[in-house]
């Protein structure tokens, strides 16, 4: 059966597939479907093309661009590999903006090991994204193994041409959309993914993709360090592209080679060529992957999971259980006769125990002091909150054009870590002197201090040379937030303690009520006891009544006897 790889774009999806044997490929089509309206046009589009080429019913990876997905590279303390997983997961929930349990999550180890921090590239799709993409695939009969990441799709076409260990950088257009990433042999140092206007003709579009790679380069200079890039990998061979190479050959002083991406694979015969082959890198590069039977670098369905230990237990439970059924049956009847019957007042005195204590806190729920507590906590903490949309957004408008500046660190920090004010640092390299004056006028406002912390100069940087840090402080307004916060506060007081009071007072009634039950059957035993006490006390006295009188009839006699004597 044939294995297919897809790529969904906003208006069209590209379409590859291959005979795997072994590990060799042959790829027997490279077709595009062009899109039109929602998720279930696109799956009907997608299923007719599949089926004029016979791919019904195939297994398929799949490739999102990396605009779809929301990427962070996060350092990781030093840990066993398999708590790996779980730690980025927890870090991640911390570094990303929306991320939650649906999202799908995975990660690219890219330096140090487990005796010492390490940095991770994590990556993450929304469900709506995983959502769209299961409802195209599955209606169009595809079986979805895999889902990728396009720029490390793109890498792993490439395969052996990176073994040489050398530093390279690799563009890959995809339409209005393209990949740039800088790589230390096949290990992903840092990616980015560029917009190019759909209107924008040559010389704009290499504009844009000369200044982006300088920027991308510029972004990677502190993991590469002294080490040059060898050269820069462009997939493409029309007049576009040679003029990007002349580019990029004349002001980044790099050695520039267009490729296509079938040179890396080996073609069918029979397999027509697409009206845009440089768009199909990454849907090579993930069927080459396939056949070489590896695990993907990056995998939404199957991302990187700790290794569960199986341990064959049965004979023990066999034991244990054989045991447990003996417990069981020796003391079921007396366990039965003996708690059954205290077993309900029991429970309603420990229920009515607990409400009890729950006013001055038990377990997880918070008392009273602490409830008053937190949101006080969340009074000073919406106080420090500040709108940083709002806030980067004036910074980006004020700041320098990226040709006149690159910011290197950007660090923003609420109120309350600041101490009392929040703040903007930035660190930045300029292209002339002035412009750091320059931009200290533009972002300068009344609720705004702006003040350099450093600077200097660097000779060996000649397109950025001179770098400064600025600190920018500012303050919310606190007296609206806090009135409404307090508000808040007391209606959830108010509410929470009335529950409490109200299960508090129906468990005490059943228990009162209990206890009562008891007191009477009690009452009546003693009633029985003394009312068999009044009989027996009744019948001694007939008996020694009875005695009394036979003795009278005697004793006149014996009473003469002892007067003779």
């Amino acid at each position: 059966m044939a294995f297919v790889a897809i790529q969904i774009q906003d208006d069209q999806i590209l379409v590859a597939a291959a005979r795997i044997a072994q590990r060799s490929v042959k790829i027997t089509h490279m077709f595009s479907v062009d899109l039109a309206g929602d998720a279930e046009l696109a799956a009907e589009a997608l299923k007719s093309s599949l089926a004029k080429h016979g791919l019904s019913r195939a297994d398929a990876a799949v490739i999102v661009s990396r605009a779809d997905a929301e990427i962070r590279e996060v350092t990781i303390p030093p840990a066993p590999d398999n708590e790996v997983p779980d730690m980025v997961r927890f870090i991640a929930n911390n570094e990303f903006v929306s991320l939650s349990e649906a999202w799908a999550l995975d990660y690219l180890p890219l330096r140090g090991d487990e005796t010492q921090s390490r940095d991770v590239l994590a990556v993450g799709i929304s469900p709506e994204l995983q959502q769209r993409v299961m409802s195209i695939t599955g209606a169009a009969g595809l079986k979805v193994k895999h889902l990728l990441l396009r720029p490390l799709a793109t890498i792993d076409l490439l395969g052996e041409e990176l073994n040489d260990g050398k530093c390279r950088l690799i563009v890959d257009p995809n339409g209005d959309q393209a990949d740039i990433s800088v790589v230390d042999g096949s290990l992903l140092l840092t990616t980015r993914t560029i917009r190019l206007a759909a209107s924008s003709d040559m010389n704009e579009r290499t504009s844009t993709l000369l200044a982006e790679s300088r920027r991308t380069l510029a972004s990677a200079k502190t993991t590469l360090g002294e080490r040059p890039v060898a050269e820069a990998i462009v997939f493409g061979e029309s007049e576009n592209y040679q003029n990007l190479a002349s580019e990029l050959e004349t002001k980044l002083e790099l050695s520039v080679r267009l490729v296509l991406p079938s040179q890396f694979t080996s073609i069918a015969s029979g397999c027509d060529t697409p009206e845009f082959p440089e768009r199909f890198a990454a849907v090579l590069g993930a069927l080459e992957k396939q056949a070489a039977k590896e695990k993907y670098r990056l995998d939404f369905v199957n991302p990187r999971k700790p290794i569960v230990v199986k341990q064959d237990h049965s004979r023990w439970y066999q034991i244990g259980a054989a045991v447990a059924a003996v417990f069981v049956i020796a003391v079921a009847s007396g366990w039965w006769v003996l708690r059954q019957q205290n077993l309900e007042i029991n429970r309603l005195k420990d229920d009515l125990a607990y409400l009890v204590r729950l006013n001055e806190g038990v377990d997880d729920n918070p008392s009273v002091k602490q409830i008053t507590s937190e949101v006080d906590k969340i009074d000073v903490w919406k106080v420090a909150d500040i709108n940083w949309l709002e806030e980067l957004g004036e910074y980006s408008e004020r700041s320098l054009t990226p040709d006149d500046n690159i910011v290197d660190v950007f660090d923003a920090v609420t109120g309350l870590k600041a101490g009392g004010n929040a703040r903007i640092v930035v660190n930045m390299r300029t292209t002339a002197v002035g412009k750091e004056a320059e931009l200290i006028g533009e972002l300068s406002e009344a609720r705004f201090s702006v003040k350099p912390t450093r600077g200097a100069v660097d000779p060996t940087d000649k397109s950025y040379p001179l770098s400064t840090s600025l600190r920018v402080e500012f303050s919310p307004d606190k007296g609206a937030l806090i009135e409404e916060f307090d508000k808040r506060a007391i209606e959830y007081r108010d509410s929470t303690m009335a529950a409490i009071s109200q299960a508090s007072d129906a468990v005490q009634g059943e228990v009162k009520e209990g206890e009562v039950k008891e007191d009477d059957a009690k009452e009546d035993d003693a009633k029985e006891d003394d009312a068999k006490e009044d009989d027996a006390k009744e019948d001694g006295k007939v008996k020694e009544d009875a005695g009394e009188g036979e003795g009278s009839e005697t004793n006149p006699e014996s009473s003469e006897v002892a007067v003779a004597k």
